[in-house]
């Protein structure tokens, strides 16, 4: 396990949870740290992409006023027990590491 002080900026890193976070804060840390992973940003993308297709349109009241309906997001990561991805270690990635390292396990990626 790297130490979170001695990881440089633009190395790709492996996070995974290993303990459960103790607090919503910590949840939603862990949660915006491990949607940075490519594969997550894709499912994300593939999921707007249904969204959007399958949207619909009313009208509202009897008049032209338009209302539209789309389907509720998908939470491709949910911040739970051994959850991990590989991302690239930026400032604000190193900012928010800290304060979540109880929690999960940093190691460098080769």
């Amino acid at each position: 396990m790297s130490a979170i002080n001695e990881l440089a900026t633009g190395t790709k890193i492996n996070v995974k949870i290993v303990k459960q976070p103790t607090s919503a804060a910590a949840s939603k840390t862990l949660v915006r740290l491990l949607s940075k992973d490519p594969a997550v940003i894709a499912e994300n993308k593939r999921h707007a992409k249904i969204r959007n297709k399958s949207q619909w349109m009313s009208t509202r009241g009897g008049r032209w006023r338009i209302w539209e309906s789309r389907l509720a997001k998908q939470h491709p990561v949910k911040g739970a027990l051994g959850e991990e991805g590989t991302i690239v270690a930026s400032y604000d990635v190193l900012k928010d590491l800290p304060s979540v390292e109880r929690f999960v396990e940093v190691t460098a990626v080769n």
